[in-house]
């Protein structure tokens, strides 16, 4: 499942999750979950706490402002999150142009992918 969000000022703290997606997990509540800046596979995983209010809305709490943080996400940025059913997201930040952010770690975990291929290319019999 996939949905967006845009950040507005009282998500810096906690995100709310959209009640459908809620509705999917079927009445499971998830303690955690797991954040990752949306590429290849290679990024850093975010453990984020996740809340319920009385009303049933679910929210991302404890080390979602860490995840804010660490992509300097800011007013107007548009995310878009991909679930999976490992209770992971991965999400695409775009900026206020509405152009997807790239971060240092994009390139460092494109270089990563092309050294380890290098290095089987070489290790390979001819």
């Amino acid at each position: 499942m996939e949905f967006f969000t845009i950040i507005l000022e009282k998500s810096s703290s906690r995100q709310v999750l959209p009640d459908n997606f809620v509705k999917m997990l079927d009445g499971h509540r998830p303690l955690n979950m797991k954040l990752r800046q949306a590429s290849n596979g290679l990024r850093k995983l975010w453990d984020v706490e996740v809340v319920f209010d009385t009303d049933g809305s679910m929210y991302l709490d404890r080390g979602w402002k860490q995840f804010v943080r660490a992509y300097d996400l800011r007013h107007g940025y548009f995310l878009v999150f991909r679930y999976d059913s490992n209770a992971t997201f991965a999400v695409k930040v775009f900026d206020t142009t509405m152009c997807r952010r790239r971060y240092q770690d994009d390139d460092d975990a494109s270089t990563l992918y092309l050294f380890f291929l290098s290095i089987r290319l070489c290790l390979t019999p001819i």
